[in-house]
């Protein structure tokens, strides 16, 4: 599952969380294939994002040795204290899971 900018949908897309409105009544839900109809409709109701199917995007050119040495790098400072610990473990899973899931680069060479 993936958060995306409604401006940056596409028909085809299919909700992986429903889309509530202002009074929290669904407006669409889960498993929902978006269209250029329901789109329109969500940008008239002023959506900033939508939850769409499909794996997570690693920022461009950060790999999972650079995440988790940020990570260390932010919790460093905690080290003595085992809620922020568990925490910290928490989100190195987080990551790590999210990496997993993402497609293998290609080689481009001749099959």
């Amino acid at each position: 599952m993936r958060r995306i900018a409604v401006a940056a949908a596409e028909a085809g897309m299919v909700l992986a969380k429903p889309v509530l409105n202002q009074t929290g009544l669904t407006v669409l839900t889960a498993g929902t294939e978006l269209d250029a109809d329901l789109l329109r409709r969500l940008e008239r109701m002023g959506l900033d994002a939508v939850y769409v199917e499909g794996a997570a995007e690693a920022p461009a050119g950060t790999s999972l040795a650079d995440r988790e040495a940020q990570l260390e790098r932010r919790f460093r400072q905690v080290a003595d204290d085992p809620v922020q610990q568990m925490i910290r473990e928490a989100v190195r899973a987080h990551l790590r899971r999210s990496y997993a899931v993402l497609p293998a680069p290609e080689t481009g060479g001749a099959a």
